[in-house]
């Protein structure tokens, strides 16, 4: 495992959506995660544009370490949090930048550096559970107090429990 975590190694999320045109060879990594094989992070990012979809690479470098009796248990911890990061993120995949092997105290450890990435067909990154309520926008007079907001939205499970005890039924 140690030798598949290098400078420009790229994981992906298992059962993310590619476009059908892309041959993406991968080898298994960890759970649920494989490290993409035959492609760097430009060809990538190319084959994917060429087929309409995006890949995104997110701005905030994340840092991690791993502290382990040998290198393979250093950087799978190390790994271990990256991807626990990533998936904070809502992202599906990651690049490492930076991989060193260092020491303090005389206790060694594997520090990692990697970018999330995320692939999918539209264009605008989003998350439906961050995007907040809209509320009409109305100028207020400079004498005003601010309005408040007397209804709430509701998410999905609400919505449906609330459609429930009005009379509705699931079918």
């Amino acid at each position: 495992m140690t030798d598949q975590i290098r400078l420009g190694t790229m994981l992906i999320e298992d059962d993310t959506r590619t476009p059908e045109s892309l041959v993406l060879g991968t080898e298994h990594f960890s759970a649920g995660w494989s490290s993409i094989v035959k492609f760097t992070s430009t060809g990538l990012e190319k084959e994917i544009e060429d087929a309409g979809w995006t890949f995104f690479y997110m701005a905030g470098e994340i840092r991690t370490s791993g502290f382990g009796f040998n290198e393979q248990s250093r950087t799978a911890r190390a790994v271990a949090h990256l991807i626990d990061a990533v998936k904070r993120e809502n992202c599906n995949c990651l690049e490492i930048t930076q991989v060193r092997q260092q020491s303090f105290l005389g206790l060694r450890y594997t520090s990692l550096c990697a970018h999330a990435r995320h692939i999918q067909e539209s264009r605008s990154f989003h998350d439906p559970s961050n995007i907040p309520a809209r509320i009409p926008f109305r100028a207020r007079e400079p004498h005003e107090q601010p309005a408040t907001v007397r209804s709430k939205s509701l998410f999905v499970g609400e919505a449906l429990q609330t459609w429930e005890n009005e009379g509705g039924s699931r079918a």
